[in-house]
């Protein structure tokens, strides 16, 4: 059985297509979440007096289990995902928590912004992120907007591919434990 995580393409669709680092880091959480939601009830709605009496309330919006990364724990304890997946999981979380921290006003040239998306596995697999200051100087203001127009989007991608890369995973895992 695998994972079906609502809208999924929509919910990719959504993170490639991102216009500001900001948008791009919140809806990466927001898709990581749904996948660990989507995982987590494939694997305990399996019996409906169970899903009723003792699931659902576990997954509820206020329920104890309603934190990805209390979600991400349970996983790990289970068996269910690695540590470097719940590590890069709790870099999207605290990625998401430093945008909201700034008023989604955050940028893939922020030195802490670089930092901690290349601690992310996934990321480092396919293309650590780059940045350098020093290759602007020179730029005109039309060349210097194009070149971060086309460094964001490198990082959108890398990042869409990251998580991508993470849903499948937990759709393996999902395999595993069916």
């Amino acid at each position: 059985m695998s994972i079906n995580v609502p809208l999924e393409s929509d919910l990719l669709e959504a993170l490639a297509e991102s216009k500001t680092a900001s948008e791009c880091l919140m809806v990466a959480y927001d898709v990581l979440e749904d996948g660990i939601d989507s995982l987590l009830k494939s694997i305990f709605y399996k019996d409906d007096y169970a899903v009723k009496y003792v699931v659902e309330p576990l997954l509820t919006s206020d329920g104890p289990l309603s934190d990805i990364l209390i979600r991400g724990k349970l996983l790990l304890g289970l068996g269910v995902i690695s540590k470097d997946f719940y590590d890069d999981l709790d870099i999207f979380v605290t990625l998401k928590k430093w945008v909201k921290i700034q008023d989604n006003e955050v940028s893939f040239l922020e030195a802490d912004v670089i930092f901690e998306l290349n601690k992310v596995h996934a990321i480092q697999k396919i293309m650590p992120i780059y940045f350098d200051n020093s290759v602007m100087e020179d730029l005109s203001e039309s060349m210097h907007d194009m070149y971060i127009d086309n460094y964001t989007q490198k990082v959108i991608s890398t990042i869409t591919l990251a998580v991508t890369d993470m849903l499948t995973v937990l759709a393996k895992s999902n395999a595993l434990t069916s």
